[in-house]
Parts: C-alpha cells; structure tokens; sequence
C-alpha cells in the first residue's frame, strides 16, 4: 500500500512537473490576476510593494488552476492505461493510487508560492510590512487545501464519464468561495456561508492578519476534506466491484 503511494505520487511529479509549458502556465495566470489587484491599490493610499496578502492569494490562483487541470490529466490517464483495475485488485485498493496522485500534485503547485513571489517583487518591490512567516505557512497550506478540496473533482473524474465542460467555471467559483482576491468580509452575505466551508478562505483570514484560530479552522476542514475523499473513493471501488461500474475510457 505504501508502496503504491509512492510510486504514485513519484510518477505524478516525474510527468507533470519537468514541462516548461506546465510551469509557465502555473505562473501566468495569478501573475495576471496580481496586475488587477495591484492596480486597484494603486490609486489608494495603501502598500504600493508586494504585500503578504497579495504574494499568497495569487499564488492560491495558481494553485487552484494547476491542480484542476492536472487531477484531470492524471486521473484520464489512469483511465486510459487501465491501470485502475489493477489497484482494485491490490490489497489497498485505488486509495493508495489516487492520494499518491494528489499528494504529487500538492507538491508541484508549491512552485506557484515562490515562482509568483519572485515575478511580483520584480515589478513592484516588497512592501515594508511583508510578513514572512504568514507568506511561507499560508501559501504551503494553502496548497495542501486546494489539493484537498480539489480531490472531490478526482472522484468525479473517476466515477462520472468525462465531457470537455466538465470543468468549466470551476476556477472562478472555487477561487471567489476561497477569498485568494477579496477578503471573505467583501463577499456578498449569502456567499460568506459558502466560504465558511473552504479551508482556504481561513488560510487567507489569517494570511490577512487573522488569529491562529482561522489557521486551525482551516487545518481541521482540509482534514475533513480529505477524509470525505476517502471514504468516496471507497464508495467508487465498490460500484466498481458489486456493479460492474466501468472504470476505463
């Protein structure tokens, strides 16, 4: 089982993360989202440098973007290689497989946090009160949570035959029920409800200058998340197994 976890999540790096393109498109789009948000400050009499808040919710547009695409990349592919039925057939099932994947996954968006860093403080500079402590935490949790909420849509991909709009809108909707771009306070009321559920709009809470107690409300729902992932997957592998649910393209 731990073995099958490794070679998963080893074999997600090792084809995913070596691509130019694939770093380059990982970077482009928060770095484009930091240009509107930076340039709505502009003209307020706020931080003109890069600020902690700004470094880490454009990396999380980052992070988001990138982990959707490649769950569904990688979890295709299982499809096609016919390698599913093989895990269901192994004493761990297809859980060791697919959390191996989204565990490489979480690793390779973490490029996102220092990648859009460096491109911001190019452009703009660093601001006087940049926190460096909530900057590193926030944008590393903040990938371990999109990798977990985003594993829901790895249990689409595998239970739900694939369209081309699978996807569609589903980075603007995560990204605005997240707070990468606006604090949770500027959302409309009914959507802060909605927010209350991501564990990355408590990251930004307190990337934000928040208490340590949105960083443990954020801990305790990516846990959650991931727990509910497990037990979907097992739900998959029993469709799979008691009925005959197809699990290859």
């Amino acid at each position: 089982m731990n073995s099958t976890f490794l070679r998963s999540a080893v074999d997600q790096f090792r084809m995913h993360a070596t691509s130019p393109i694939a770093i380059l498109s990982t970077l482009a789009l928060p770095c484009v989202f930091a240009f509107v948000i930076h340039s709505s400050r502009a003209g307020s009499t706020g931080p003109t440098g890069t600020t902690s808040d700004l470094a880490v919710g454009s990396a999380g547009i980052g992070i988001l973007d990138s982990a959707i695409v490649l769950v569904v990349l990688s979890l295709l592919g299982e499809k096609q290689w016919k390698t599913l039925y093989a895990a269901l057939g192994s004493p761990g099932g297809m859980v060791p497989l697919v959390l191996g994947r989204l565990t490489g996954i979480a690793v390779q968006t973490l490029v996102t946090v220092p990648g859009a860093f460096v491109v911001l403080i190019l452009i703009w500079g660093l601001d006087d009160g940049f926190a460096w402590g909530r900057w590193l935490v926030g944008g590393v949790l903040l990938a371990v949570s999109t990798t977990a909420v985003v594993g829901l849509l790895a249990v689409a991909v595998l239970r739900l035959p694939y369209s081309s709009g699978m996807v569609n809108g589903l980075t603007g909707l995560i990204m605005a029920l997240s707070a990468l771009v606006v604090p949770q306070s500027a959302l409309p009321e009914s959507v802060q409800v909605l927010a209350q559920s991501m564990p990355q709009a408590h990251v930004m809470t307190w990337v934000r200058g928040g208490s340590a107690g949105s960083l443990a409300t954020a801990v305790a729902l990516t846990v959650g998340y991931a727990v509910v992932v497990v037990l979907l997957l097992r739900r998959v592998e029993y469709s799979a197994r008691r009925r005959a649910v197809p699990m290859e393209m």
